[in-house]
């Protein structure tokens, strides 16, 4: 088994697998910051995961980043949910920019994460807005961690999820009152192992199609939750509680 440790504002996450299972995992990978147009996370929680990472923005990804005052390394859009003002700052200011028609199949995201280099990926501005845009971003996030064998975060000041795959565990110290955490399906059945919660679960089987394992609670006094995918794709899904932070 190898290891990778994460470090967000609310919580530390250690995620473990099988080296055969994942080719990425025979190098260390930098972690890539990937910012989406949907809910625009706050500053300082960009500020306080933005350090040292390459910043690859979708659309309107590049205003977030820029009010921050990051310059991103590559934009891809179509500019419908952003402005020319923005993509003409972001080129003065050195970031490739890459332009589409917007009459296109692919979403923005599709299309920066088809030219995004090797690497996990934490990516931002996921949720927020319509349910069809965050179905096609977490399944093409999934594809994604499928096909390259990376680790995928999905997170802001409000919501968290980390996707896993066949042989993944991942133990979470969270440093914030969550409202709920969640295991959802994202394959046809996934079978898990979920302990330090007030429901936990063993070799339990979830199907996609009755999705019952939501708004679990964090046992008090515990020091870390623990998550274990034997089969299938999940998604363990965190809302942390207004007011926490």
């Amino acid at each position: 088994m190898a290891d990778k440790l994460f470090v967000l504002p609310e919580l530390e996450l250690r995620v473990m697998f099988h080296v055969k299972h994942h080719a990425a995992a025979l190098s260390p990978a930098d972690t890539l910051l990937v910012v989406a147009g949907g809910r625009g996370p706050k500053l300082e929680w960009l500020h306080s995961v933005s350090g040292g990472k390459k910043i690859y923005c979708a659309d309107r990804g590049a205003e977030y980043c820029l009010a921050a005052g990051y310059v991103p390394t590559e934009l891809f859009g179509d500019c419908d949910s952003s402005s020319q003002a923005v993509y003409q700052q972001a080129c003065a200011a050195g970031t490739v920019v890459h332009s589409f028609n917007p009459a296109k199949d692919d979403t923005d995201l599709q299309l920066l994460l088809h030219n995004l280099p090797e690497g996990d990926i934490l990516a931002t501005g996921i949720w927020g807005g319509r349910f069809d845009h965050l179905y096609s971003n977490v399944y093409t996030l999934l594809g994604v961690k499928k096909q390259r064998g990376c680790r995928v975060i999905l997170a802001d000041d409000k919501e968290f999820m980390l996707l896993l795959t066949e042989g993944e565990s991942v133990e979470l110290k969270l440093q914030e009152a969550a409202e709920a955490v969640s295991l959802l399906p994202l394959s046809e059945s996934t079978t898990v192992d979920f302990t330090g919660v007030r429901w936990p679960l063993q070799q339990a089987t979830l199907r996609q199609l009755y999705p019952y394992a939501i708004s679990n609670e964090v046992l008090e006094g515990v020091e870390k939750i623990c998550c274990t995918c034997h089969s299938g794709d999940l998604g363990i899904y965190i809302r942390w509680a207004e007011g926490s932070k």
